[in-house]
């Protein structure tokens, strides 16, 4: 037999096996028709939601008896090996046992709560705070740093999230994908709601979501506002009385609600806008797009993303710096300018990262263990390389500098020795190699200067020197922002462990530098006296916020790389938050 059959044929059949009617010849044309027509298998699943769902309405059972039923009947099943189907036991309880062996990646007892909270006429699946735990709607598939306000519930990576759940994170940052496939990255402070797989309502904070076609409708409700994607990338930030809606790719649709809940304005947003809309007077003002003020994904990335173009963890075994080549944003390999040792044993990576606080070690670390030692590294300034592709590159004496005009680069790293007052050390940033080329270090010692910055291009010595303040041998965190000017009219700012690593207008320069910057590679230098110089973490990028690292807008600390943990396939996923003023130690951060 073909094991084709019409709907006609398919219905009696059913409606036969349902009744406890069917002959042992129906059966077996019936089971045939199931095991090779998949249009077959689709009827035959939508037959029985529609009978199940009879069933229950007008059955003297409750779901919880009813899945306990089905339970039993399927360890039945598996010890008898009796397929439904062909059993002489052609009852109500086999058929949902048959219900859920066939209905793939599917629950018909989700299926009926979700149809009962709809015909109740609630948008939503369950209201607020009150959870099904019977419809599972998304996963928690990322974490970093987290801090959880809602800690008596089971929250965390890796965790199921259930229609009506509500997330409250205090701190740090969490990926919630949706089993229709939407993807939410949640910022501490910040509390969600999850109300269906198509469905999230935002309280106040900071999310970014990604949606794929697949996922289109997907939709963000705040107070007064529905933000409904069309198939985009976007980011809401919920506040008091106002929303601001960021597209960065696509279009949204933001429906401005009256206190009844009826739609009295539609804003229609397309790729690279964004409005501030306060929906008690349905005012609606347009606003620059800011997309560097999302985290959007915690994916792993190996290559330059979100205003970060060069950047050099030290991922490398231990053993000479000299000729290794990873990270990205670079031309080419470390290169021993200067060693004391031949073997380039003195310009070496040992295990273990650098230590800051809030930052937890990525990799290994850079080190220069003896003196009269200089290892640096040319950035991609060459024609198609990332920072020409960027509009960053200008041509001086005919070499390719980062440094166009009107253009701004932040430059970051992670620097400690372990003797302060012992000479000349520090991260040099060149154009070509040697002293003359030097165009900016920033250490100790060079040109007789003590602690803070000097220039050998600009002439920056003892009369003309921007100081750091007192030396020591913690691990400081640097930022340069170099503002290259019209005339090679350049101005310099350093900050020394600032004050945010969020907010740069939150941060005072602690030395200031003029001249011409323009640079095409970064150096390590150690020469003199017995110390050791360590650097790690060095980040080339136009924002500052990506040469600080991503991290939560709850406490201002750096922390590591994002790193998303799991791949999900048909279960869903989701997050939460709450108060910003709360103060936390790193000892209260959990993950």
């Amino acid at each position: 037999m073909s094991g084709q059959i019409s709907n006609d044929e398919q219905h009696r059949l059913l409606g036969e096996f349902c009744q406890g009617t069917i002959s042992a010849a129906d059966a077996a044309v019936l089971d045939a028709a199931l095991e090779g027509d998949a249009a077959a298998r689709a009827f035959y699943n939508n037959y029985m939601f529609l009978h199940a769902e009879l069933y229950l309405q007008h059955a003297d059972v409750s779901c919880e008896e009813l899945a306990a039923r089905i339970a039993e009947r399927e360890v039945e099943i598996a010890v008898t090996g009796v397929s439904p189907l062909r059993s002489p036991r052609f009852t109500w309880l086999a058929l949902a046992a048959t219900l859920l062996g066939v209905a793939v990646g599917s629950s018909w007892l989700t299926y009926l709560a979700s149809q009962r909270a709809q015909q109740a006429g609630s948008r939503a699946v369950v209201a607020s705070g009150d959870v099904d735990r019977s419809d599972p709607v998304a996963k928690i598939t990322a974490t970093r740093n987290c801090l959880w306000g809602n800690l008596s519930e089971d929250v965390g990576f890796g965790a199921t999230l259930f229609a009506g759940q509500q997330l409250e994170l205090k701190a740090g940052l969490v990926e919630v994908t949706f089993i229709d496939g939407a993807q939410v990255v949640l910022e501490g402070p910040t509390t969600l709601n999850v109300k269906a797989s198509h469905l999230a309502e935002l309280h106040a904070g900071r999310i970014a979501a990604v949606v794929p076609e697949r996922a289109r409708g997907f939709e963000i409700s705040t107070n007064g506002l529905n933000v409904v994607d069309l198939g985009t990338e976007f980011g809401v930030l919920a506040e008091a009385d106002e929303t601001e809606v960021h597209v960065f790719r696509g279009l949204v649709v933001a429906r401005v609600l009256d206190a009844a809940g009826q739609q009295v304005r539609t804003v229609e947003l397309n790729t690279s806008e964004a409005a501030r809309i306060t929906p008690a007077s349905s005012m609606v003002a347009r606003i620059p797009a800011r997309d560097d003020d999302f985290v959007r994904s915690l994916s792993v990335v190996s290559g330059p993303h979100d205003g970060l173009y060069a950047y050099e963890d030290f991922s490398y075994p231990e053993g000479p710096l000299s000729e290794q080549n990873g990270g990205f944003g670079w031309a080419g390999p470390w290169f021993n300018v200067e060693s004391a040792d031949p073997a380039g044993r003195t310009n070496h990576v040992v295990a273990g990262g650098l230590e800051y606080e809030g930052l937890s070690p990525v990799s290994n670390r850079a080190i220069q263990s003896g003196q009269q030692n200089r290892v640096r590294r040319s950035l991609s300034t060459s024609i198609g390389g990332v920072f020409d592709a960027a509009e960053l590159v200008e041509i001086q004496d005919g070499t390719r500098l980062l440094g166009r005009d009107g253009t701004t680069v932040y430059l970051s790293f992670l620097q400690r020795v372990d003797k302060t007052d012992d000479v000349f050390y520090g991260l040099e940033l060149h154009r070509n190699d040697g002293n003359a080329n030097r165009v900016l270090c920033v250490g100790n010692g060079s040109e007789q200067c003590g602690y803070g910055v000097t220039s050998n291009v600009n002439v920056y010595g003892l009369q003309n020197f921007p100081a750091l303040g007192k030396e020591n041998t913690e691990t400081n965190f640097i930022v340069v922002k170099i503002s290259f000017g019209l005339g090679n009219r350049d101005r310099v700012a350093v900050f020394r462990n600032p004050k945010s690593l969020v907010h740069e207008e939150q941060c005072v320069a602690d030395a200031v530098l003029f001249g011409n910057f323009a640079f095409d590679r970064i150096g390590l230098g150690n020469f003199n006296g017995t110390k050791v110089h360590e650097v790690d973490e060095i980040r080339v990028g136009t924002t500052f916020l990506a040469v600080t690292g991503r991290r939560s807008r709850g406490p201002d600390r750096l922390m590591r790389r994002m790193v998303k943990l799991e791949e999900v396939g048909g279960s869903g996923r989701t997050a939460g938050g709450s108060d910003p003023r709360e103060t936390l130690l790193l000892s209260d951060f959990r993950s």
